[in-house]
């Protein structure tokens, strides 16, 4: 039986929405640099996102190590997106760089 499974889906759940609207915004932000508007408001929006994303990541983190949080599958989707999320943020800015020259 899991210890806390509220907390877990709170936080699961938490990271999983944040890290999909920021990888969202990232790839938003490409699509606004290609047609030459506006895509820096857009990273902003996706850099906050994916701030409160880790930052409920760093809570999981926190609970495991006090042994208070399960680890199922959902946190480890939630990591996945979580990932998924940083790498689309990082490539975003050589993308835009491309599309620049």
């Amino acid at each position: 039986m899991m210890k806390n499974k509220t907390v877990y889906e709170k936080i699961c759940f938490e990271i999983i929405s944040a890290a999909g609207t920021a990888k969202s915004c990232y790839l938003e932000a490409v699509e606004h640099a290609k047609n030459k508007e506006d895509y820096e408001s857009v990273i902003k929006e996706g850099n906050a996102a994916f701030i409160q994303a880790a930052d409920a990541h760093s809570t999981a983190l926190q609970l495991d190590a006090d042994e208070s949080l399960d680890t199922g599958l959902l946190l480890i989707h939630a990591e996945t997106i979580l990932s998924s999320a940083e790498t689309v943020r990082d490539l975003t800015k050589y993308i835009i760089q491309l599309l620049a020259n």
